[in-house]
């Protein structure tokens, strides 16, 4: 076959856990031979798949993705054209929208359905366009991928979908990265970003939803007892200045060390660091960040919320993330408690070999493969 991928909504450092899949699945993809694979890329995203020619054949659109309006027109009207163009059997939108006019079969990547479930996370004028194109993607689309059995439910749910028509591909660890880093790694680490001795880890944009608020609250009742910091890594852009009044108003600034968005090779030394990782988001289409934490060696808190327990399974202190009382309690119990934490450790670096991108790579293709007969 040849696939065509649509990376149109990539922004380099910007995206989270949709830059770590569409990196991971296409080296995967890449792996598997019998394909050709050509990678529609925008202006931002020039080079950042250059290590995968000649495996892939990669078409950089000249648009931004910055400029949602025109990154969008580009996706419904140029992108089937070019696609057509390159004679395309596939073509696998990896960004939750996808072109509703299209001559060969179309899939669309949708992660979740925050804008949905959440819509006070959305201005109006982007919410009406998520709506409206997310829709469009999934009831005109030859197949729907998602990353859990939770978003497939709320799929079906929302857009009325045949259950048969959505492929479940969970995410996975690149757990040649993520593992677990020597000392003297972490003590460079440490000199390099000024992270203290004993610090909680907690890596995710500034968006609402990652519920930095209730996370705060929580972190104030434990450092009234421990001598622990909370380091907060991810992009800063929506949310941030709410973050910053919130540290302010708890007084806690000489606790709390913000980092904003790190290189990709720093993050598993930063991870390895940490007496625990926490994870209380309000809403989630994976969780990848539980996964890494494992891998990495260190123990989890996380909210008790699908799809993140689905991932976590038992090897994580599963908390309530509307109650910040509880977040603390979850974050006490592993800081006071070693025999606890070896276990969480031990069950981790187990869970975590339940999932792997050579999974989702083949998950996917079976989703792309033309029906039997």
């Amino acid at each position: 076959m040849r696939i065509g991928i649509n990376a149109l909504y990539l922004l380099p450092g910007k995206v989270g856990g949709s830059e770590t899949y569409i990196r991971n699945l296409l080296r995967e993809l890449v792996a598997v031979k019998g394909n050709e694979y050509v990678v529609f890329v925008n202006k931002e995203s020039e080079g950042v798949f250059d290590d995968l020619i000649p495996g892939i054949e990669i078409v950089v659109c000249p648009i931004s993705a910055t400029r949602r309006p025109v990154r969008i027109l580009w996706e419904q009207f140029i992108l089937p054209i070019q696609a057509a163009l390159r004679r395309i059997d596939a073509l696998l939108s990896a960004g939750l929208t996808a072109p509703f006019l299209h001559t060969m079969p179309g899939f669309v990547v949708i992660y979740d359905m925050q804008h949905l479930n959440q819509p006070q996370n959305f201005s109006k004028t982007y919410l009406y366009i998520l709506r409206a194109f997310i829709y469009l993607g999934a009831i005109t689309s030859d197949g729907i991928i998602t990353l859990s059995e939770k978003s497939k439910r709320d799929i079906v749910k929302y857009y009325s979908v045949d259950p048969d028509r959505i492929s479940v591909t969970h995410m996975a660890c690149d757990t040649d990265v993520y593992k677990r880093s020597e000392a003297k790694s972490i003590s460079e680490a440490r000199l390099k970003y000024g992270l203290p001795e004993r610090y909680i880890l907690y890596i995710a944009s500034s968006l609402p939803h990652k519920n930095y608020q209730r996370l705060l609250e929580a972190f104030k009742k434990v450092r009234a007892s421990k001598d622990v910091k909370l380091v907060l890594i991810g992009a800063r852009d929506y949310g941030s200045g709410a973050i910053v009044a919130a540290i302010d108003r708890l007084e806690i600034s000489r606790d709390v060390v913000l980092l904003g968005w790190l290189p990709f090779e720093d993050i598993p030394t930063v991870y390895s660091g940490a007496e625990l990782f926490v994870f209380p988001s309000l809403h989630e289409g994976f969780g990848i960040p539980v996964l890494e934490a494992f891998s990495c060696g260190v123990p989890v808190v996380c909210s008790d919320i699908e799809p993140i327990n689905e991932v976590a399974g038992n090897a994580a202190v599963l908390v309530d993330p509307h109650s910040s009382e509880d977040i603390s309690r979850g974050m006490l119990a592993v800081l006071n408690d070693k025999g606890l934490r070896s276990s969480l450790v031990a069950k981790g670096a187990e869970r975590v070999r339940d999932f792997s991108w050579k999974k989702t790579a083949m998950a996917t293709l079976k989703a792309l493969a033309p029906p039997a007969g």
